[in-house]
């Protein structure tokens, strides 16, 4: 039997508000889709190149068609499949591409991947937007399992799991045999959701169970999800490292300017828009909404990075904890295990948003086991983080809680360099829950008034080397963007303090930035040498 990762969240979400209905828009540019275009190599992040360089983004979500470098598979009105079902998933090689046409109506398929390709010839499973950039939409509601799982038991045991699955055929080596270099973007991946049915293998109406996903992935080497649309699942994104055999381990997981949102199950909190366990993840370019119930972001992977993002906070807006390997340690022995990069990012925090807020933003080390936490540092870095939590909501927020209540992992450590702290209400501000261990360095802009910790308990808070900058309104622009005469502009330049053995120091530089409806663009450079505006944005 499977195990997925139920390691629940030790702080409950606040109640969540009902709201009758929720319009998200978000503006994306309107242009042609490109021509047909050979499908290009992905770019997987192997253990000697860690992070990659963050890669520019497009300025639409337009997608046109590819051509694979082995096979073409091509699904849509007038094409050779007009529907998902018919495609031979599970027999896709090295280099085939999977076209997936915008039709108004969705595709309402559930499906499996078990494909191994390389990094010179990944399995594409691509998206052929409209003329105005829409994705097509693969819903779980009321779809049909594809034949060849029907015809092979592929999945039998978690087809109530996912929308795409990723796992094995009954007969591949149980422990051994790995999924890889598989790309899956420019879709909409919709309701995979406890509230839906699909048909089972057996024909038979089934509702979803609570931990379903978008993307399931049971273990995966090289996924990358990239300009998807990822909304009303259990899950957006799972990926599993279950630690039961020296191979059973998922890697270089790579999310990429998607938009993520209101997945999860209100009455829940094991349940978040992205939950990844992995050795090596990283998330750039992406709109990360709130997750009903959960976090925005879930992570127990080794040395995550998190880039040029914005992100809503729910029960909390990144959860970095622990691997729950039990039997073997495939992620601890990664000598970047006990760190991770936070930067360039956008973080909101609003008690009038519909899926709840967070008391504590941003968890790091461990939530259930501590022997198995990050003990090292989680370098945070040019981050805007904004909060609108009015006090009647709740007294105070946290930025930063290092494993639970007084328990950290020994070192384990958030170092704040170069961010901007905004406090737009009346609750009172405590950067530290109590555990661990806070450094300031270099220059940070926080709010009048704040506190270490609860004002009646003591925390390592550290700011003998650092410069903070306090006060109510640091001048920024609705998007983030400092205006004339803002404090934050021109101030000295502070990134990480040291780069651990392993890590590409050289692709953890703040050159980009986050930018609405597009992803990762370059970020303004300051005029000044060695100065720059402190956040995640320095210019429009």
């Amino acid at each position: 039997m499977l195990k997925p990762l139920f390691a629940p969240t030790q702080d409950k979400p606040l109640p969540i508000p009902t709201l009758p209905s929720l319009m998200l828009v978000l503006a994306i540019a309107v242009s042609a889709c490109p021509p047909a275009r050979a499908a290009s190599p992905a770019s997987p992040a192997t253990s000697a190149d860690w992070p990659p360089p963050p890669k520019l983004s497009p300025p639409n979500a337009c997608a046109g068609r590819l051509t694979g470098s082995h096979a073409t598979f091509d699904v849509g009105p007038g094409k050779k499949y007009t529907e998902l079902t018919d495609v031979p998933w599970l027999d896709l090689q090295a280099g085939d591409v999977v076209n997936i046409h915008f039709r108004s109506e969705p595709y309402r398929t559930k499906f499996g991947l078990r494909a191994q390709g390389t990094a010179d010839a990944p399995v594409v499973i691509n998206g052929v937007t409209d003329d105005k950039c829409q994705r097509p939409t693969l819903s779980g509601d009321s779809a049909v399992t594809a034949k060849d799982m029907r015809m092979s038991g592929f999945g039998k045991v978690i087809e109530d799991a996912g929308l795409i699955l990723i796992y094995k055929l009954p007969n591949d080596p149980l422990e051994t045999y790995t999924p890889r270099h598989i790309v899956i973007q420019n879709l909409k991946l919709t309701g995979a959701n406890r509230k839906n049915r699909f048909y089972n293998m057996a024909g038979v109406p089934q509702n979803y169970g609570n931990f379903s996903a978008g993307i399931y992935a049971v273990r995966v080497h090289d996924l990358t999800v990239e300009n998807c649309e990822i909304t009303g699942n259990g899950l957006g994104v799972f990926t599993n490292t279950k630690g039961d055999s020296p191979g059973e381990y998922s890697a270089n997981v790579i999310i990429r300017r998607n938009l993520l949102y209101l997945n999860g199950n209100p009455d829940r909190y094991t349940e978040h828009n992205l939950y990844v366990q992995a050795r090596r993840a990283l998330y750039e370019g992406n709109f990360i909404g709130q997750a009903y119930g959960g976090s925005s972001l879930k992570d127990r992977s080794s040395a995550p990075v998190i880039r040029y993002n914005k992100i809503l906070a729910s029960a909390r807006a990144l959860d970095l904890v622990e691997t729950e390997e039990e039997v073997y340690k495939n992620l601890q022995p990664d000598p970047l295990y006990p760190y991770a990069w936070v930067y360039g990012n956008i973080f909101i925090n609003d008690s009038a948003a519909p899926a709840g807020f967070s008391v504590n933003l941003v968890h790091w080390g461990f939530d259930n086991t501590i022997e198995r936490g990050h003990n090292g540092t989680l370098f945070f870095y040019h981050n805007t983080v904004i909060s609108k939590v009015a006090q009647k909501a709740f007294w105070y927020v946290v930025p930063f809680q290092i494993g639970r209540d007084d328990m950290a992992p020994a070192g384990a450590t958030v170092e704040a360099a170069s961010n901007v702290f905004w406090q737009q209400a009346d609750t009172e501000w405590r950067f530290l829950s109590q555990a661990g261990t806070l450094k300031f360095t270099g220059t940070n802009y926080v709010p009048t008034g704040w506190y270490p910790t609860n004002p009646t308990l003591k925390a390592d808070v550290r700011k003998e080397r650092a410069s903070l900058l306090t006060g109510k309104d640091p001048k920024l622009a609705a998007d983030g963007t400092p205006r004339p005469g803002s404090p934050v502009l021109d101030q000295p330049d502070q990134g990480p303090s040291f780069t651990p053995p392993g890590a590409i120091g050289e692709n953890l530089l703040v050159q980009h930035q986050y930018k609405d409806g597009v992803g990762i663009v370059p970020r303004p450079a300051s005029a000044k040498p060695g100065r720059a505006a402190l956040g995640a944005l320095a210019g429009p």
